[in-house]
């Protein structure tokens, strides 16, 4: 049986009502984006069964979704959101990529560690995390800026539930989900047994 991975514990981060009017998720500007959500065998199972079409992953036993082209604007869309209402159509069985938005499963820099880290990207949480700096006359660098006690307790919750000995395994099994290095993410956790049990496993594969 493939591995299932539960929904990820604690709060949703960013407010639903702020999501639906935000413009950066399930949009991407290259048709091969690297940041398309990865399925798992079994997330894309429910997927197919909730109305996403079948050939929207191109290897069943685990893939990045292929995005289509936005009807009304440049650039694509995932599939399973609809920009005129601006839902997820699978947002109850959404797959782990997709629940760990706005934070990101990644290797370092250097490609010696996975880390968890929040994208600023998200305009939600830069402006959290603006307001936690002194005001200055000159622009910030995303390792200038801290999330609110919330959000950075909110991160460690997701961090311990990624070692778990369950999610662990199944992530073993879909090193995939682990992004490549992506300079606009500030580390906030190193996730030494997830590392770890992709080198046991000598599985180093990105995006």
């Amino acid at each position: 049986m493939p591995q299932v991975i539960p929904i990820i514990p604690g709060p949703q981060v960013v407010p639903s009502a702020v999501c639906f009017r935000c413009d950066v998720c399930c949009r991407f500007p290259e048709q091969d984006s690297i940041l398309r959500p990865y399925f798992t065998e079994n997330e894309i199972r429910q997927a197919v069964t909730h109305g996403i079409s079948s050939s929207s992953f191109p290897d069943h036993l685990g893939s990045q979704i292929e995005v289509v082209p936005h009807p009304n604007e440049e650039g694509f869309l995932c599939p399973a959101f609809d920009p005129v209402t601006q839902h997820c159509r699978i947002y109850e069985m959404r797959p782990l990529d997709c629940q760990l938005y706005p934070f990101a499963l990644m290797w370092n820099a250097q490609h010696e560690r996975v880390v968890l880290g929040w994208d600023t990207l998200c305009p939600f949480l830069f402006e959290q995390a603006v307001e936690e700096v002194p005001l200055r006359g000159d622009s910030l660098e995303p390792s200038a800026l801290t999330l609110p006690k919330a959000f950075m307790e909110q991160a460690q919750r997701v961090a311990i539930y990624l070692e778990s000995d369950h999610a662990l395994n199944a992530l073993a099994l879909h090193p995939r989900l682990v992004t490549p290095f992506q300079p606009e993410v500030v580390v906030l956790h190193t996730l030494d047994r997830l590392t770890a049990a992709l080198r046991s496993s000598n599985v180093h594969d990105t995006r």
